[in-house]
Formats: C-alpha cells, sequence, structure tokens
C-alpha cells in the first residue's frame, strides 16, 4: 500500500475534488436533497428514534424486550437505503460532470440497480478496514485511501464487488496521501456542519425544557436535527467520492468528455 509515483499520471488536486463536489451539489440540490432526506435521513432518524424508545430510563439504562430486534431490523433498513444512495448519487455525479442533469427517478433506478452488490461491497470493506486499523493504524488508513473509490468504480465501471477493490486501487495508486489529506478536510467540514446543527438542536431543546437524555433523543427537535445532519453528510461525502472518482480517472487516463460520456450509456 506504497504511495509510490506513478509514470504518466497526474497529480489529483484536492482543491478541484473540493470546488468540484460542491458545483455538483448546487446544480442538484433539489434531487440530491431529496435522495439524501428520504434514503439517509430518515432511516437514520428512525435507527435514533428506535434506541430511545426502546429504553426505559436512562438512569440505570434498562431496556424494553425487543430492543435489540427493533434496533437490528431499523440497523438493516438503513444499510440498504445507504447503498441505494450512494449508487444513486454516484449516477447523479457523473451525469452531471457529462453536462446533464440527473433526475431523481434516474438516479433511484441505478441505486436500486445497484445496492444488493454495494451492500457486499460495503460489508467486506468495513471488514477489511476494521482488521487493518486494530493492526496496523498507518496501513488501515493506506487501505481506507486505497479503497476509497471502489463504490464510484462498481457502479460506473460494473466491475463486480471484487473488481472494485483493484480498481479504485489502481485509480488511487500515487495518490493516497493526497487522499488522505482530503478525508481530513472532508472531516473538518463535516464536523463543522454536525456542531453547527446539533449546536442549534440542543439549544432549542434545552429551551423547551429538557434535560433527560432519554426525553432528548426523544425530542421531535433532536430527531429532526439528526435528520439533517446525517442527510447533510451523506450527501456531501457520497457526491464527494462520485466527483473524486472522476478527477482521479483524468488523472490517470486523460481527459474525461469521451469517457464519461460513455459512462452510463
Amino acid at each position: 500500500m506504497t504511495d509510490a509515483a506513478i509514470p504518466g499520471a497526474a497529480k489529483l488536486d484536492i482543491g478541484q475534488v473540493i470546488e468540484g463536489t460542491f458545483k455538483v451539489l448546487g446544480r442538484n440540490i433539489v434531487t440530491f436533497g431529496v435522495l439524501a432526506l428520504i434514503l439517509s435521513g430518515i432511516p437514520t432518524a428512525i435507527v435514533a428514534y428506535f434506541q430511545a424508545t426502546n429504553i426505559e430510563s436512562a438512569a440505570n439504562f434498562e431496556l424494553r424486550p425487543g430492543y435489540f430486534q427493533a434496533i437490528g431490523f431499523s440497523g438493516l433498513a438503513a444499510l440498504i437505503t445507504s447503498a441505494i444512495l450512494q449508487g444513486a448519487l454516484v449516477y447523479g455525479t457523473v451525469q452531471d460532470l457529462n453536462g446533464q442533469r440527473p433526475s431523481i427517478a434516474d438516479c433511484l433506478t441505478t441505486g436500486l440497480r445497484a445496492f444488493l452488490p454495494l451492500i457486499g461491497l460495503t460489508i467486506l470493506l468495513f471488514i477489511a478496514l476494521m482488521f487493518g486499523l486494530i493492526l496496523l493504524i498507518v496501513p488501515g488508513i493506506m487501505m481506507g485511501c486505497a479503497w476509497c473509490v471502489a463504490v464510484p468504480s462498481l457502479v460506473a465501471d460494473r466491475t463486480g464487488v471484487f473488481g472494485a477493490f483493484s480498481r479504485s486501487a489502481e485509480l488511487t495508486r500515487g495518490n493516497r496521501w493526497r487522499i488522505f489529506a482530503l478525508f481530513i478536510v472532508v472531516w473538518i467540514i463535516a464536523m463543522v456542519i454536525g456542531a453547527v446543527i446539533g449546536g442549534v438542536t440542543l439549544a432549542m431543546t434545552f429551551g423547551s425544557g429538557g434535560l433527560d437524555p432519554v426525553a432528548l433523543a426523544r425530542s421531535p427537535v433532536q430527531i429532526l436535527g439528526n435528520l439533517l445532519s446525517n442527510a447533510l453528510s451523506s450527501l456531501i461525502t457520497s457526491t464527494g467520492v462520485a466527483v473524486l472518482y472522476v478527477e482521479l480517472r483524468k488523472a490517470r487516463e486523460g481527459a474525461a468528455p469521451q469517457w464519461l460520456a460513455e459512462i452510463f450509456s
């Protein structure tokens, strides 16, 4: 997992990825926003609500019967909707960068077509990264950087689950430290957004007189805050990864228009 220079491959422009991500979001904010709310914000808010409503007491953390079943089913639903969202936003982003305006229906169609292999890819990626981080931190981080565009590789290149890993490793070779720096920047942006939304929702909740942790988690204001925070995080992350995939292909394979037009054709 080294980051050796690749002959003939241009270096990734981090600023271009960030700028491109927000430009794509600006042009498709309604389409992508609706998808993120339906497929990420609402499912994760439901999971959080189930967790709160199945706790009898915050003092001794007593759980109601069926707590783990409810969390398991809601978590599975969130995994499925997250996979659909990733596929949908990869499609929408590539189409936008190809000069077209993706529709909600077209994005959903691609997401639904790809969600089963995406679930398999997500599970394998999670297991591999957990082992990598537990054994050795730096190699684990480099593995994450190497496989960071596995999702768009699977969706756009139709590589299959295992082929997505090798395709992603090929595209990221020579740029992994730059990708790591990009992740730090994105993490900071996400933390700021989450802190702002969390601060506003907590202030509104405390203003209504609620202090109990379980009551806070059940509060409609807190649920709405979780919904918006998760939707925005998923929106920025999935779109950013898709833009990163396109920029990496540009760096390794040259000008984009010809092969961009061939994706999803």
